[in-house]
């Protein structure tokens, strides 16, 4: 871990240890900080190539947001209505889209795509 090129590597190669040493999953998520989910994709990543597969710091697999194919509609929202709380783009998804994202998931979608 001393050898990891970054944080996120220290903590996927931290998560590994720890499943190495019988914690669980859920108890491994506290500690890291990271979710569930996250922490199985780590396994599942070292089971499947070792550790440069859970070192590669972007997956390959990487599923598609769900807010792609609204990613333009989004972004003109935001500049007609520049004013716009994070709560009024999730009630305009709800209303235009039939789309309910969680608070904190559309806030770093937005703030990760310069949006």
């Amino acid at each position: 871990m001393q050898q990891a090129a970054s944080k996120k590597q220290s903590r996927r190669l931290f998560a590994i240890s720890l499943r190495h040493f019988g914690y669980k999953i859920k108890d491994i998520s506290l500690l890291t900080g990271a979710s569930e989910k996250t922490v199985t994709t780590w396994i599942r990543l070292f089971l499947a190539g070792g550790f440069d597969a859970l070192l590669e710091m972007n997956y390959a697999r990487d599923r598609d947001s769900r807010l792609r194919p609204y990613k333009e509609d989004i972004r003109q929202f935001r500049q007609t209505h520049p004013k716009a709380t994070i709560e009024d783009l999730q009630q305009w998804l709800k209303e235009s889209f039939n789309l309910k994202i969680e608070y904190s998931w559309l806030y770093r979608y937005v703030e990760n795509h310069g949006l």
